[in-house]
């Protein structure tokens, strides 16, 4: 059964958005000022992963336009590399791609939401993960209202996380003065910054944009894709850069950078250092809307890669029903949760990410290399490609064991996909 398209560009900017902003924005800016010290690098480095998350965009938009399907990478690997590939490619968007950052998603709102319960609980790990699986089943719950329903819960949860983080950046630079710090900050000189250095800086501001492709996800749902799956895609990335790069300001702003170097609780330390001790309570909250945005981003993109593949054969043929009356993916949807529930159950929250992010990054490169194949588009591809590949070489390198692991989970897929095929030309013969 097809999808509906009855997703406008609104909706489809904030899924890239909610998508995008999640708990990095709020911890890898110290990590990057105690690498590069004081340099016009601080928000340089800012801009530039904007720059490379924009040319991702763009590439995105341009596959979205030649091939407006359900599925993100599945929908354009298919025809441009073959079935393999793309079965290869939805394979770990289900172990890998959603549900393990999903699972992540969840701990983490676990986490913070913990530290508004009695002392302690916050620590406890049977809490936590208790506390991670009842919010992923409340978001499924609430998403199986139906397809306007879940979009406008998204949309709002999106609008609060966009709108608080936007005046909590503002507020900021409003009380703190300019002068003090964040001249001092960005007066160091950007030739002194080592090549390696500044290489690692861009494996961190990079993770923390990653999501930039979330509505190629829901092109099969988007109303007039030639136009809307561009808009949103670019637009949604570009409001994310802004963000991104007046929240660094902020922190530059409200503490000498000795004070945040290294330091993995930046926002924590910016808001105490204005709000006082109101400020703890304030970075909590903005980091749960923030994660809420993005697990529900998440909750409405992955299931349509289950559906695409399920409408091709490859995948339990269940999966692809589409809901008539509440036109989603329903079972592909709790399909999902379940197994992001297998994850919150044995993983950690630093080893499901670290797990997830090679194999991601691998298929979003391999999905740009397809446009030298189906397009004249060149410039742009070969930047984003030759960057990611020294993203990948660093990952491989400081995280093999985890990377192993994720290559192994793709492996898996491989005798999957043949038993698959045989039951489609048993269905032929």
């Amino acid at each position: 059964m097809a999808l509906y398209r009855e997703i406008g560009p609104t909706a489809a900017i904030f899924l890239v958005v909610g998508n995008i902003i999640g708990i990095g924005i709020f911890t890898t800016s110290g990590l990057i000022a105690g690498q590069l010290g004081a340099s016009p690098w601080l928000i340089g480095i800012w801009l530039l992963g904007g720059c490379l998350a924009m040319i991702g965009a763009l590439c995105y938009a341009k596959l979205g336009v030649l091939y407006p399907r359900a599925g993100g990478e599945y929908a354009f690997l298919r025809p441009i590399f073959g079935p393999l590939v793309a079965f290869l490619s939805g394979w770990s968007s289900l172990f890998i791609g959603f549900t393990a950052p999903i699972a992540a998603s969840a701990l983490g709102f676990a986490h913070y939401l913990g530290s508004y319960l009695p002392d302690g609980a916050a620590e406890n790990g049977l809490v936590v993960r208790g506390l991670a699986a009842i919010s992923l089943i409340v978001v499924s719950a609430l998403f199986s209202f139906g397809l306007k329903a879940g979009n406008r819960l998204h949309s709002v949860i999106t609008v609060a996380n966009l709108t608080t983080v936007l005046l909590f950046a503002l507020l900021v630079l409003y009380r703190m003065p300019w002068h003090l710090h964040l001249s001092a900050a960005l007066t160091g000189s950007a030739s002194g910054t080592d090549w390696p250095t500044l290489g690692s800086a861009v494996i961190l501001v990079m993770f923390t944009y990653s999501g930039w492709n979330a509505s190629a996800y829901i092109a099969g749902e988007i109303e007039r894709p030639t136009r809307n799956i561009p808009l949103s895609l670019v637009t949604g990335t570009l409001l994310v850069v802004v963000l991104y790069c007046l929240l660094n300001l902020a922190y530059l702003a409200a503490s000498p950078l000795s004070a945040i170097a290294d330091e993995v609780a930046v926002a924590e330390v910016t808001a105490s250092n204005v709000f006082g001790a109101f400020g703890r309570n304030l970075i909590n909250t903005l980091i749960l809307f923030s994660i809420l945005s993005s697990l529900t981003a998440m909750s409405i993109a992955g299931p349509r890669v289950y559906y695409a593949m399920a409408h091709d054969g490859l995948f339990p043929h269940w999966l692809a029903r589409v809901d008539p009356r509440k036109k989603i993916p329903l079972r592909a949807i709790w399909f999902q949760t379940l197994v992001a529930l297998g994850f919150v159950a044995v993983g950690s929250l630093y080893r499901i990410l670290v797990y997830s992010g090679f194999i991601l990054i691998l298929f979003t490169t391999l999905t740009i290399a397809g446009l030298f194949r189906v397009s004249n588009a060149r410039i742009l591809p070969s930047i984003f490609i030759a960057t990611n590949v020294l993203i990948l070489a660093s990952a491989a390198v400081s995280n093999p064991l985890e990377t192993l692991a994720g290559v192994g989970t793709v492996a898996l897929g491989v005798p999957v996909y043949a038993y698959y095929r045989r039951k489609q030309n048993r269905r032929t013969e």
